[in-house]
């Protein structure tokens, strides 16, 4: 289906159809679908501008969403929210009541900011689900050091610089301990004081001991969101929270 279902006949086609393929759904299942759409209702249809923001609940990324929530509910009338904290559905157990729950949730949101910052886990299940035709067009992804801004001496001349700078390599260096230490070698050039264990530690804390990286997959979905100006880099939090100004 290319567009958003608007009817309780059409919701259910779409989910027999786009979601469950050659399941069943039985009258109790039904109805109980029906009834979970009307509880949530005043939430996903009100007079507001609804966020449903994607990405890994995992720490310490899940500080990251936090912060996007953070932003999008202090715009005016906005609902912002994360699927885990939306009630459960209480189907049958042969149903797959997370990705209909899933589904539910993004067929009706005004926009679905979705941040990314490797390609692992469920938040690139989740990627995969958006790009089909019916929630694209309201999209927007934020992957964590898809581009390089930092990498010009000339801006490294702050410790947040060296700081956003170390967590592009931790994403982008062959040879990454190699590249800390010229790093640190450039902040003390500067009149800073950061060590390669200092960088070590920080990206410990932003990357919580993860190398990360994004599949040839991944990059080539991003190639596509770029293209439609849905897709906005960032290395830093605040960076983040400058990017996602430009969900509507």
């Amino acid at each position: 289906m290319a567009k958003i279902p608007e009817s309780t006949d059409e919701l259910t086609d779409f989910i027999l159809n786009d979601i469950l393929y050659r399941l069943d759904l039985d009258p109790v299942d039904s109805e109980r679908l029906l009834s979970y759409m009307r509880d949530r209702h005043e939430h996903l249809f009100g007079p507001h501008s609804t966020y449903f923001v994607l990405g890994s609940y995992e720490p310490p990324f899940k500080y990251r969403l936090d912060e996007a929530l953070d932003v999008l509910n202090h715009r005016h009338n906005a609902y912002a929210y994360l699927l885990a904290t939306q009630p459960n559905l209480d189907v049958s157990d042969d149903i797959p009541d997370l990705k209909v729950k899933f589904f539910l949730h993004a067929l009706y949101a005004d926009s679905i900011p979705l941040i990314l910052e490797h390609d692992t886990g469920g938040a690139v299940a989740e990627f995969g689900r958006v790009e089909r035709p019916t929630l694209l067009d309201r999209t927007y992804l934020f992957p964590r050091a898809q581009d390089e801004h930092y990498d010009d001496d000339s801006l490294l001349t702050t410790q947040d610089s060296i700081l956003a700078r170390a967590v592009e390599l931790a994403y982008h260096a062959d040879d990454l301990e190699e590249e800390l230490d010229v790093l640190a070698e450039r902040a003390r050039d500067h009149g800073l004081d950061i060590s390669t264990q200092d960088l070590e530690s920080y990206l410990e804390s932003e990357l919580g001991g993860r190398t990360p990286s994004y599949s040839g997959v991944i990059t080539d979905s991003l190639v596509h969101l770029d293209s439609l100006d849905q897709c906005f880099s960032w290395t830093t939090t605040e960076e983040l929270e400058e990017q996602l100004s430009n969900v509507p």
